[in-house]
């Protein structure tokens, strides 16, 4: 798996497949950003997008941010991490490999992200639980 930077200037010729997969993200979330948010986030510099390719061929994206360093370091956050389903499952070792050099060559000292389901098994750690209460409008 390579992780090919995409320019920001250049967001528009890759749009269309990465909408897609955010969309597919919203859906199994059920969070309340919509693909817009992201695409501002990548033009605007606080995001960088990258896409998966396989084999010469496009396999998914994965959106990042750099976090601030505190006492441990930089943490590298993964916004949004979408595959063709099924098309990276054998080869997710080496997408952990390619993240992991993407964190090291940004200075990060580890990783983050937000899921609706566990992933200890590929060497995650749970840090934290994150509940949401709605707030009624007066």
């Amino acid at each position: 798996v390579v992780l090919v930077p995409v320019d920001s200037r250049h967001l528009r010729s890759v749009w269309d497949y990465v909408e897609r997969g955010l969309l597919a993200i919203i859906d199994k979330t059920r969070d309340d950003w919509i693909p817009a948010d992201v695409y501002a986030e990548i033009r605007g510099g606080v995001s960088r997008l990258f896409m998966m390719e396989y084999g010469g061929e496009r396999r998914g994206f994965v959106v990042v941010q750099l976090w601030p360093q505190y006492h441990n370091g930089p943490r590298l956050f993964i916004r949004a991490l979408w595959s063709e389903p099924g098309a990276l499952v054998a080869h997710r070792a080496d997408v952990y490999e390619d993240l992991d050099e993407l964190a090291r060559s940004n200075g990060a000292t580890a990783m983050r992200q937000l899921s609706p389901r566990r992933w200890d098994a590929d060497g995650w750690t749970l840090k934290q639980y994150i509940y949401e209460r709605e707030v009624e409008a007066t």
